[in-house]
């Protein structure tokens, strides 16, 4: 019989609450509005209940997503106009031939822009969280984390878009993939939390103590 405190009955612990932490962003994103919502509260509950045993999971969700709605919905009519562009410029390359000059342009110019768009949404999610700023003052500072960062943000989209295709090929997987890459995306996006407390804001000792500043 496990023991609550073992190694083992706490990673399966963590698996579980990975699992009911998927289900609660997949709810909370079916509005499609609510999706940026969702994610802000899936990366506060990776980071703070799953990555530091601070809070209750559901408590912190709802309480997230709750708090986050205003400019999160703002945010999830962004990405959609922002995919709708994109995707319109996927049909227009095609349209002029792949294999064209022309075509080749708008395809770099394509993937140039998704990639800039994910490193931009990469941090302006837990900005939103973690931080009391405007929207403007997010998008600045998620600028910011993202150029201080971005090479090392590399891998990481990759593994993004590994779990997309995942989910792809095999569904279901929508059940998991969601809490378990939010508890791998905490890391250095804390990491990146904690230098800027640190070393950019006027009193970072008002934060000692805090759940965030612990590695």
């Amino acid at each position: 019989m496990l023991r609550p405190d073992s190694k083992i009955a706490n990673i399966l612990t963590k698996i579980a609450d990975m699992f009911i932490l998927s289900f609660y962003w997949l709810i909370g994103s079916l509005l499609i509005v609510t999706f940026i919502p969702s994610c802000c509260a899936l990366y506060q509950c990776a980071s703070k209940v799953l990555r530091h045993d601070a809070g209750k999971l559901t408590q912190e969700f709802f309480k997230t997503w709750k708090n986050s709605m205003r400019q999160g919905i703002v945010l999830s009519i962004f990405c959609m106009i922002f995919g709708v562009i994109l995707y319109a410029m996927k049909i227009f390359y095609e349209s002029q031939g792949v294999e064209t000059n022309l075509g080749k342009v708008y395809f770099v110019c394509v993937l140039v822009f998704a990639f800039l768009f994910l490193c931009v949404l990469y941090y302006l999610i837990p900005v939103i969280t973690r931080f009391s700023v405007t929207l403007s003052g997010a998008f600045r500072l998620s600028l910011y984390f993202g150029s201080k960062n971005l090479f090392t943000m590399i891998p990481l989209i990759i593994t993004f878009l590994g779990a997309v295709a995942l989910v792809y090929v095999i569904p279901y997987a929508i059940l998991f993939i969601p809490g378990f890459y939010a508890w791998f995306w905490a890391l250095p996006v804390e990491k990146s939390f904690r230098k800027y407390i640190m070393n950019d804001l006027p009193n970072p000792e008002e934060h000692e103590g805090m759940w965030y500043m612990e590695e």
